[in-house]
């Protein structure tokens, strides 16, 4: 399932993407930090030649609550 939402803060918007991890217990093998993966967002960060440009960011539930941020491509399934 696909989700998609439109933030208006400050005019920024944000695409949820779908992920064969999401809600997965994952790693990330850049930091090595482990938890699930709640989210893989498209955000705006800036414009480039006048083209908005974007990254995808993974966000990681690790255990102790909290939410750290990872790149997609970089995560791994425990």
């Amino acid at each position: 399932m696909e989700i998609r939402e439109t933030g208006t803060s400050m005019g920024m918007g944000f695409d949820h993407e779908d992920h064969p991890l999401l809600h997965q217990q994952v790693r990330d093998r850049s930091t090595g930090a482990e938890g699930e993966l709640m989210a893989v967002v498209r955000e705006p960060v800036g414009e480039v030649g006048g083209r908005q440009t974007w990254a995808r960011t993974a966000y990681i539930r690790v255990p102790d609550g909290r939410e750290v941020t990872a790149a997609p491509q970089t995560l791994d399934r425990l």
